[in-house]
Formats: structure tokens, sequence, C-alpha cells
């Protein structure tokens, strides 16, 4: 058997286990775990520490019998959050639109990565070349640089320290003195401004989205070419768009005002 094969075979009787535990809904010894998959118990033995390890089982009662542990209702609540996210945001992000007449994107931090989950596009002729599915560093352009600027200091210069900055046009924030710079101002406005850093002759505006507990989940940006925008009146969009961004808010359970700083 190839080293992929077994790998994936391996992978596949851990997930037999996890369903095991979850149907069981009681712990269940490793013979109990072996008897019922007919797999060996020594292979049950290898596998249940693998989970105990990154914290998927616990051990429960006298410590023979497992369990699963509480990381589960973490992961099925960025799943319930993420889906719940997206019903939400859809309507709000077509009022948008029809509102303002530019293309609106929904985007979420995936590592050092932002990436666009959701997008509606301008009625007008000319369209942006962004998509569903598009990832980008944190510190490139309006709406990945929400997420990023509401990070902690420390997790932000970690972030700096292991990522290389590339430039994708001549405007793209590359420095960490600049980009410094960007996360204090949107820090102070509360919210994020970039001309051609994705893609040239564009332009971007970019509000934070909180959940219940007051975190960013998300940011909202409204983007199109460069000349469907006036410098001037960049302040005006940004309020515009705070608006949308503190509604999307308070549906996901949010109960504060929009954080500045």
């Amino acid at each position: 058997m190839e080293a992929g094969s077994r790998h994936m075979s391996m992978l596949d009787k851990g997930l037999d286990i996890i369903s095991l535990l979850a149907k069981s809904r009681q712990p269940l010894k490793i013979s109990e775990m072996a008897d019922a998959l007919q797999i060996p118990r020594t292979t049950v033995y290898r596998l249940i520490g693998s989970l105990e390890n990154g914290g998927f089982v616990r051990r429960v009662g006298d410590g023979s019998a497992y369990f699963l542990s509480l990381k589960f209702l973490q992961i099925a609540e960025i799943v319930r959050e993420s889906l719940e996210l997206r019903r939400i945001a859809v309507p709000l992000m077509e009022r948008l639109r029809d509102d303002l007449n530019l293309a609106v994107h929904l985007v979420v931090r995936d590592g050092d990565e932002a990436v666009y989950v959701e997008k509606v596009e301008s009625k007008r002729p000319v369209r942006l070349f962004t998509q569903v599915g598009l990832r980008v560093p944190l510190h490139v352009t309006a709406c990945p640089r929400i997420l990023l600027a509401y990070c902690s200091d420390e997790e932000i210069n970690r972030y700096v320290a292991r990522i290389k900055m590339v430039k994708y046009t001549p405007a793209t924030v590359a420095d960490p003195v600049a980009l410094w710079e960007r996360i204090r101002q949107i820090r102070r406005t509360g919210y994020s401004v970039a001309w051609g850093e994705l893609e040239p002759e564009t332009a971007a505006v970019a509000v934070p989205v909180y959940n219940h507990i007051d975190e960013v989940v998300a940011s909202l940006s409204l983007a199109g070419p460069e000349w469907y925008f006036k410098h001037e009146e960049t302040e005006a969009v940004a309020s515009r768009l705070k608006q949308y961004g503190i509604q999307m808010s308070r549906e996901l359970g949010y109960m504060g005002a929009g954080r500045t700083a």
C-alpha cells in the first residue's frame, strides 16, 4: 500500500472513531471502539492518542474511556457563524449595491490571507476582476487590511515577521512602516481605503463587521474602477458603508457602537 493510501486509511479510521463517539453519546473504552469498528485495538489506541493530543477527545471517569471534547463545540460555532454571516450579508450587500451602485465584497480571514466569500456585482458596465474564492494577503488593499488592523499589535508584528510583503502594483503597501501608518489610520477612523493596490486603477473602501462577542469576523467593502470614486467623497462613502457594517454586525448579535481605536 502506498504511503498516501495508508495515511488516508488511518484518517478514515480516525473519522470513524469520531463518528462512533458522536453517535454513542457516551464515553467508550478502546476495546469497545475496536469491537464496534472491527479494527485492531492497537490501531484504535494509536489513533485515540493522536486525537487526544490534538484536543479532539478527552479521557473521562477512571481514565479508561474517551469522549469528544469541547473543541467540537468551538468548531461547530465557527461553522454556524460562517453560515449565519453569509445568510445575513447577502440581502444587505444587495441593498448597499443598489444604494451606491458599486461592487460589494464580504471578506473573512483564513490564516495569513483574506478570502472573498461573497460578492455582489455593480450594475455599471465596467466590472472588477475580483471573484468569490479570491485569496489576498492580509496587508494588501482595503478589505483584507481591516481584518489585520483589528488584531493585537503582537499578532500584527508576528504576521509582518513571517510573511513576504509582495507588491501587486506600484501602489501596494509592502513596507512595515507604511503598513503600520495605515493600521493606525484604520483604528482612528474605523474604515480602510485603498487606491490601485491589488489591480491598477481600482479603488475600495472597507469597514469591519463584528460578532456578538465584539470580534471583527469579516470586512465589508465597496469597490470599483477608480473613476467611480472621488477622493473628496471618500469620507461620505465610508460613513454610509459603516451604517451597513453596523447593521450586519447587529444581526450577528453585536451590541456595541463600532470601534475606532
